[in-house]
């Protein structure tokens, strides 16, 4: 013969569906924000890389003594915008004289800064 299921017995099953599918929802829930959080860092630091080149490229051509226009002291490169700042290095004694250059690239649209490089170079 077989034994009937007691009354008290009979609900567990709801409530413990409902608590594994609780538990199930927050996993998820930390999963998708790990996964989201690592997709900005990968974005952020791509563009940090190409900032860091848009960088040495102006350096490149600021560095350059052409008959050519000098470079602009400052530009767009897509959502980047980049200045130049030059400035005369040490007093200037003997010798040819030194020009510190420094190069910062932003975040057009945040204005923060993506990169920076700093050189000197020989001035005329």
């Amino acid at each position: 013969m077989r034994k009937a299921p007691a009354r008290e017995d009979a609900g567990f099953l709801m409530v413990e569906a409902l608590i594994a599918l609780a538990i199930v929802a927050l996993m998820a829930g930390v999963v998708f924000e790990t996964v989201w959080q690592m997709g900005q860092t990968a974005a952020r630091g791509g563009q940090q890389r190409e900032a860091i080149l848009l960088a040495r490229s102006v350096m490149a051509a600021a560095s350059v003594d052409t008959p050519a226009p000098a470079i602009p002291p400052s530009g767009r490169d897509g959502d980047m915008a980049w200045t130049i700042v030059s400035t005369a290095y040490g007093e200037g004694g003997a010798g040819r004289p030194l020009r510190e250059l420094h190069v910062v690239v932003r975040d057009a649209a945040a204005g923060t800064v993506l990169a920076r490089l700093d050189s000197l170079k020989v001035g005329s």
